[in-house]
């Protein structure tokens, strides 16, 4: 029965990776017409609204939230939406998406390593080999895509990539803290809140310098973005990461990428060549493997 849950969690995982990897296809238009303050603020403000009801259905336990409770959802926000997509789309100005997806192919090892730092989470030889499969696929996704060559400054794009990932997974181990106390609805309730705060001034400032009007194109993109890449996603995650390791939970990021990938070939009508193929069987080996070392 425990594994049986353990696999429900790890699926639950894979799907919000999944959505997560949608947002990418769907935010190319974006970032190329809109700010990206302004942007993020849009979707936010979008998934907020979504989760009217559900804030007021939550208001007691909301409301009842401890101080501990806030400053760790307070740093989920910050961590896991502001930071995480600040610095992609800022470290995306100045290296290609190929070198960032090899970066990004580090979050299960990163979220490992974090894990293992701050809960004490040591994993086993076949979470290891997961984990190795995952970055492997992750990596192989990465070096196959030709979108983008590197421009200027590639180390401080570099750094900015690898600090999107390790916001990501900081995210994860900022739930795992409460995941025992504070529901997922909840949560992702408040942690956009605390986004949709922190993110104001500045998308104000965009708003202020940029006046673009947004075309219908971009709006419907806001849509999906703000209700189903943030809200269903976030849900999905916090509702399951804390009933699996870290381990599990970091080799879950690597199905980003693939969805990424795959979403392109089927959606944008991308080519997708037999070592992307490969790379997507590699990191499903990966959560496999992960959520089976578990057991």
């Amino acid at each position: 029965m425990s594994q049986r849950r353990n696999w429900k969690a790890t699926a639950q995982l894979v799907a919000a990776m999944s959505l997560a990897g949608s947002s990418v296809v769907v935010g190319k238009g974006l970032a190329g017409s809109l700010p990206v303050y302004l942007t993020t603020f849009a979707t936010l403000l979008v998934a907020q609204t979504v989760m009217l009801p559900y804030a007021w259905q939550k208001r007691e336990e909301i409301r009842s939230l401890e101080p501990r409770e806030w400053l760790y959802l307070f740093l989920q926000g910050i961590c896991g939406i502001v930071l995480f997509r600040v610095l992609m789309l800022s470290g995306l100005r100045t290296i290609g998406a190929a070198q960032a997806g090899i970066i990004t192919g580090t979050s299960p090892a990163v979220l490992t390593i974090l894990s293992w730092l701050m809960l004490g989470e040591r994993p086993s030889a076949l979470a290891t080999v997961g984990v190795l499969c995952a970055m492997g696929g992750a990596a192989g996704l990465a070096v196959t895509d030709t979108g983008g060559a590197a421009a200027g400054g590639i180390p401080w794009g570099i750094i900015l990539v690898f600090g999107a990932v390790v916001s990501e997974g900081l995210f994860s181990i900022w739930r795992k803290r409460i995941a025992a106390t504070v529901s997922a609805t909840a949560n992702t309730v408040v942690l956009v809140f605390c986004a949709m705060v922190t993110l104001f001034p500045m998308a104000l400032l965009d708003l202020l310098h940029n006046p673009a009007l947004p075309t219908t194109a971009d709006i419907l993109a806001i849509l999906y973005y703000g209700a189903i890449a943030t809200v269903v996603a976030y849900i999905l995650w916090t509702g399951a990461v804390g009933s699996v390791s870290g381990v599990t939970a970091g080799i879950t990021t690597a199905a980003m990428p693939a969805s990424a990938v795959l979403l392109s070939a089927l959606l944008l009508g991308e080519p997708l060549s037999a070592p992307q193929l490969s790379g997507c069987l590699l990191v499903v080996s990966g959560i496999v493997a992960g959520s089976w070392a578990t057991r």
